[in-house]
């Protein structure tokens, strides 16, 4: 167990090992350090890149210990706070994306064959999208999507980092495999196909995405576990503590005038 933590003593043993009963089997313990706490001896990521991929499938887990630990990890590592700050945006960008991909598909998606009559400014922002991905992404040829031009423009514009050549924060490869990441953890087909082969072509070797796409296993573990064996607090009675409403009330925020918060009656 000792030469385990070794491995990884940049790495501390999550808070759960001491539950009742946790240290009794050895062989799972090894198997969980190896498998869940680390990424794999032949994998070639590099640390800080790790790190960020990490923060990058803790946002999609909306997992807040994984995004503060991912955080301190990534600029211990070398990341800089505008690359952290880029792997959020592309991240959002991406469970964007693949969010309304799979739940606007019934409402119909146009063919490629269709593209050409779309507005011009569609037509040239569908262009840049294109060299990104080598194809127009389904995401952007839903008829709810193309359907108001300037709504698409601005659409455009936010999920612009999951897909930004022009951004020099990110570089193109590790750009793909956080996107990868995040496609992963949604269970976005169509994502996870579109992001391995980009970073594929930005020099991914094929192991690397798919270590990427593996690790969505170790973090879906250890916050399942981390959530699972977290102590139940003490739930304050809401009488005895002063709410946000309250807080709103007493600066005369309704209405201007003070009213009671009912939670506090």
């Amino acid at each position: 167990m000792t030469q385990t933590r070794k491995r990884i003593d940049w790495l501390p043993a999550p808070d759960y090992f001491s539950a009742k009963g946790m240290m009794r089997d050895h062989d799972w313990l090894e198997s969980y350090f190896s498998v869940v706490l680390q990424w794999p001896k032949t994998c070639t990521v590099s640390l800080k890149d790790r790190q960020l991929v990490g923060l990058a499938k803790s946002l999609a887990f909306n997992w807040e210990p994984g995004i503060l630990n991912h955080t301190d990890l990534a600029l211990k590592t070398g990341s800089t706070p505008e690359e952290v700050t880029e792997v959020i945006k592309a991240t959002s960008a991406t469970l964007g994306l693949a969010e309304l991909d799979m739940t606007a598909q019934t409402k119909g998606t146009l063919k490629l064959s269709e593209l050409p009559r779309l507005n011009s400014l569609v037509r040239k922002s569908l262009k840049a999208i294109e060299s990104y991905y080598r194809t127009v992404p389904s995401c952007f040829r839903h008829k709810i999507v193309t359907e108001d031009p300037q709504w698409f423009l601005d659409f455009v514009s936010v999920t612009k980092p999951a897909y930004d050549l022009g951004t020099k924060v990110l570089d193109p490869k590790l750009r793909s495999l956080v996107c990868l990441a995040a496609a992963a953890v949604m269970n976005w087909q169509n994502g996870v196909r579109l992001y391995s082969a980009s970073a594929r072509r930005f020099g991914a070797t094929e192991r690397e995405t798919f270590d990427v796409i593996r690790s969505v296993f170790k973090t879906a573990v250890s916050n399942a576990m981390a959530a699972g064996f977290r102590i139940p607090c003490h739930i304050p009675n809401l009488r005895g503590y002063r709410t946000i409403l309250r807080a709103y009330v007493d600066k005369g925020a309704l209405a201007g005038k003070r009213r009671r918060d009912p939670l506090t009656r």
